[in-house]
């Protein structure tokens, strides 16, 4: 049984998923000489990686695409883990009408997100209740579509991740200390830390710099803590069928999500050591007191049933 925690009403829009925009979750694995991302402004852009000609000149090989991260040397019971490769057939989720409601987008506020036709009128507007949400502490994961195409109209597939609140803000929403603590790195002191007892820490406990073991790994990749998700920063993105999405370790996410009329084969790769909560940790969201609704990603289609975003980089309505 999964932990629970209270939750507002939130209503939040669609954004485009773009390396720039997913960066403080995680990365996105996409053709930089072919995806829409190239286009954007450079303030827009995360650098593309480095390349070399390969196959005898008949490829471009992109290096390093991804960060992938063990972390499990960090976990409690110690067990080593080894990288995994499952298949997760997803079915596309039930979304419910549209039904007016005194919720506001979590970070959106200045949006005005109740027009819900374009200039033909064909707009259709439709909700999906984010229930649960979860988070692999000690390793990146990583999801790869299969045979979904870039221009397919009729299925894609959502990104719903969240920031990790610090641990004191996690024990006032459900009344008692994190549910899954990460365990806190061991190292010895130096005659630096000695000394720096004579003057006030420069740095409280919950944004301490990372380690030295850490700070070569991507920012997304570093362990979270053990802070519950931070709701009223809720993102949620729509991918394209060219696009694999890596969370890094410890990133809350919602399970994956598929919208449309097909299912969709995603191949996943991470770290597992068979320890269950180890390996994977949830926390159920439920609808506060006083709340008319949980938390809602409204999911705005046109007339051919392609996903619109109304938010973030490449939006169509967003008044920033």
């Amino acid at each position: 049984m999964p932990t629970s925690m209270p939750c507002p009403s939130i209503r939040i829009p669609m954004e485009l998923l773009t390396p720039t925009a997913f960066s403080q979750f995680g990365t996105v694995i996409e053709n930089p000489a072919t995806s829409p991302s190239s286009r954007l402004a450079i303030p827009d852009r995360v650098p593309p990686p480095e390349h070399v000609q390969a196959n005898q000149g008949f490829a471009t090989k992109y290096l390093d695409v991804t960060h992938m991260s063990n972390l499990y040397n960090l976990a409690p019971s110690k067990k080593p883990a080894k990288a995994v490769m499952n298949m997760f057939a997803c079915l596309p989720r039930n979304l419910r009408n549209n039904e007016p409601s005194e919720s506001m987008p979590s970070s959106w506020g200045d949006l005005d997100l109740e027009e819900d036709e374009d200039s033909n009128g064909n707009y259709d507007k439709q909700l999906l209740d984010v229930k649960i949400l979860e988070r692999h502490p000690f390793t990146t994961q990583t999801f790869i579509p299969m045979g979904l195409s870039a221009q397919d109209k009729h299925t894609q597939y959502l990104v719903i991740v969240a920031p990790t609140l610090p641990a004191s803000a996690s024990k006032r929403h459900i009344g008692r200390p994190p549910p899954y603590p990460t365990p806190m790195v061991e190292r010895k002191k130096s005659f630096r830390d000695i000394f720096a007892r004579a003057r006030p820490a420069p740095y409280s406990t919950e944004s301490i710099p990372p380690s030295p073991q850490f700070a070569k790994l991507h920012p997304s990749a570093r362990p979270k803590g053990p802070g519950l998700p931070d709701l009223k920063n809720l993102r949620a993105f729509v991918a394209r069928g060219d696009q694999a999405v890596t969370y890094g370790a410890g990133t809350w996410h919602a399970p994956m999500i598929v919208i449309g009329d097909r299912p969709i084969d995603f191949v996943v790769v991470q770290f597992a050591n068979e320890v269950g909560m180890e390996d994977c940790q949830e926390v159920e969201l439920k609808t506060g007191k006083g709340a008319q609704e949980g938390v809602v990603v409204m999911v705005d289609t046109d007339g051919a049933g392609k996903v619109q975003v109304k938010a973030g980089v490449g939006s169509i309505k967003a008044k920033l």
